[in-house]
């Protein structure tokens, strides 16, 4: 799948995202939505209900249907789709949570029975954030999902790390210099933090939309994902009780760029990276601990399991783990021992 480059716009509305829907809607436009949007959107117009990213879910959508713009609403699944249903069109994304860094980028995961692949799509032409509609989500689900927005944008860190690992130059600056808006998103959560409420909400999708730029100027994800991407893979293809929602897709990567810190610190005595992340994880609720991650699903094995099968993946977290030494994760999330380097 291929497109033109398009820098989409970021918009932020009062207006419900029903509303707002009913709006833009047209007899040309194709409303692709999810389980949660479906009920409030089928009667609009021509409305596809996604629940998959699978290649033959998506190409069903686009046999099935005549249209020249889609409308994509709802979480990171059915942006995906949009985008990728799509190509050749125009899209609008709407997210109804900011569970992702995905909200306006030019790719999708797209699901084959082989596995699932990063493919290019499109970028929207504008990204509209309903303000009233996600603030008014159930209280434990808007900080679940805004949660897992932050630990997918703290993967840049991460994707940062393993960059400047490869180019021999890992000092701090050079860590920052890659990713300085996702280095201000953490310290604005270290020192300014204080709940998920509106201004919160504004700035999460602020960033994410800001990284999803990068990527499409610069025309890959090398500072999107990197081995703490690798590892969410194999532990979603893995552990086949994993449910969408839990362990989230944010808190996944997140326990891969907390390791990937703690390597960091460990291999060049730089420990102010590792203990932003440790304070950021502790104020936006984060596991740190095996007992947090315990109450997510995740259990120790199946991290174990995760870094064996990327150890051969040519990454910064994958090399550390070639040795199959795993004591790095006891001092990590072992007994509460988030202690210094």
């Amino acid at each position: 799948m291929t497109s033109e480059k398009k820098i989409p716009k970021l918009e932020f509305t009062e207006e419900r995202i029903t509303s707002l829907v009913e709006k833009l809607v047209d007899d040309d436009t194709l409303i692709v939505t999810d389980l949660y949007g479906f009920p409030a959107l089928s009667h609009l117009g021509r409305t596809a209900l996604v629940r998959d990213c699978y290649a033959e879910s998506v190409e069903e959508i686009k046999r099935g249907n005549e249209y020249s713009k889609v409308l994509a609403v709802g979480g990171c699944t059915a942006l995906d789709v949009g985008r990728a249903c799509a190509v050749g069109k125009e899209v609008v994304t709407i997210p109804t949570i900011l569970s992702t860094s995905c909200i306006s980028v030019d790719r999708s995961i797209i699901k084959y029975p082989e596995g699932s692949r990063l493919e290019k799509t499109i970028a929207p032409t504008r990204t509209i954030v309903s303000i009233p509609s996600i603030s008014e989500t159930h209280i434990a689900d808007l900080e679940k999902w805004s949660q897992s927005g932050f630990g997918d944008l703290f993967a840049n860190i991460s994707a940062s790390i393993d960059l400047q690992y490869k180019a021999g130059n890992s000092s701090y600056e050079a860590v920052r210099e890659n990713v300085p808006e996702c280095f201000e998103a953490l310290e604005w959560v270290i020192n300014q933090f204080n709940g998920y409420d509106e201004d919160c909400l504004r700035r999460l999708a602020t960033y994410s939309h800001n990284s999803s730029l990068i990527v499409i100027e610069r025309e890959d994800t090398k500072l999107s994902a990197a081995g703490e991407h690798k590892l969410y893979h194999k532990m979603i293809d893995q552990q086949k009780q994993y449910r969408e929602d839990r362990p989230t897709h944010g808190q996944l990567v997140a326990l891969g760029t907390l390791l990937a810190g703690r390597i960091y610190a460990e291999q060049t005595g730089e420990q102010k990276l590792y203990e932003q992340l440790v304070t950021a994880y502790a104020k936006l609720g984060l596991p740190l601990s095996y007992a947090e991650l315990h109450d997510i699903g995740i259990e120790r094995e199946h991290i174990v399991d995760g870094l064996e099968s990327i150890a051969e993946s040519n990454t910064h977290l994958g090399d550390h783990f070639a040795q199959r030494d795993y004591s790095l994760l006891d001092r990590v999330f072992g007994g509460g021992e988030n202690e210094t380097v």
